[in-house]
């Protein structure tokens, strides 16, 4: 964990607290939508469509709802620190869970958890829709890993991540991220008890130091997402990988 008295974690904190007073007052005064997230983020897919100009809209709007997010994760959602995940091109429905997760409590991190709890259920569909429409830019790695990482992933990820990792509404998209945070996931799967355990805690486990740093390249290194309009939400609700 990032500890809270480097610069990096300074300025989160900062950025927190800002979007706590300033936009508190304005959500605090929304009523709850009587429907699901799920079920709002499959309305609005649908009302989209394949008009654009609502597309151009929805993404002037979702600039505008990200633009606290963007301190961390950048404006295209490709982060600005190795820590922090990049959220373009990821599906739509996996990252409105995410939110969901941490505004509920079943998710837990000392910026993400206030930050969501403050978010409508119309911010976070809004915001999962537009960065899913991003495209994520795979920073480099190291090549004589990559190798062994794609090994390691076809044996052991393949069957939920997919091909190329991109993932699911259920399963994170895994390409393009940053070594150093896909490290970080990895090694706190292996350090998870009680509560946070997970299908991930068993297949973490299972590697050494030098397979997840063989994991971290390869998936580093995978090509980028190109921007797409997302799907309508179906089926169960993602889990957190």
């Amino acid at each position: 964990m990032t500890s809270i008295s480097s610069p990096f974690a300074v300025c989160r904190w900062i950025t927190a607290l800002l979007c706590l007073m300033l936009l508190s007052p304005v959500w605090a005064a929304e009523p709850a939508p009587s429907a699901s997230a799920r079920e709002l983020l499959s309305v609005r897919l649908l009302q989209l469509g394949q008009d654009s100009s609502a597309w151009q809209a929805l993404l002037a709007d979702g600039k505008v709802r990200t633009e606290f997010c963007a301190r961390c994760h950048g404006e295209d959602g490709n982060s600005k620190e190795p820590l922090v995940p990049n959220l373009a091109g990821q599906n739509a429905q996996y990252l409105l869970d995410q939110v969901e997760r941490f505004a509920d409590g079943r998710r837990k991190d000392y910026i993400m958890s206030p930050l969501a709890r403050q978010y409508s259920r119309e911010d976070r569909v809004v915001v999962a829709i537009y960065y899913a429409r991003m495209s994520s830019r795979a920073p480099g790695a190291d090549t004589a890993r990559v190798a062994q990482g794609a090994a390691l992933y076809g044996q052991r990820c393949v069957a939920c991540h997919g091909p190329g990792a991109r993932g699911s509404d259920q399963f994170a998209r895994l390409a393009g991220q940053h070594p150093a945070y896909l490290q970080r996931r990895l090694e706190g799967f292996q350090a998870a008890s009680g509560a946070s355990l997970s299908p991930m805690t068993d297949i973490a486990r299972a590697l050494n130091d030098r397979q997840v740093e063989q994991f971290a390249a390869y998936l580093s290194r995978l090509p980028k997402a190109r921007a797409s309009r997302p799907k309508s939400a179906k089926g169960r609700g993602p889990r957190d990988k």
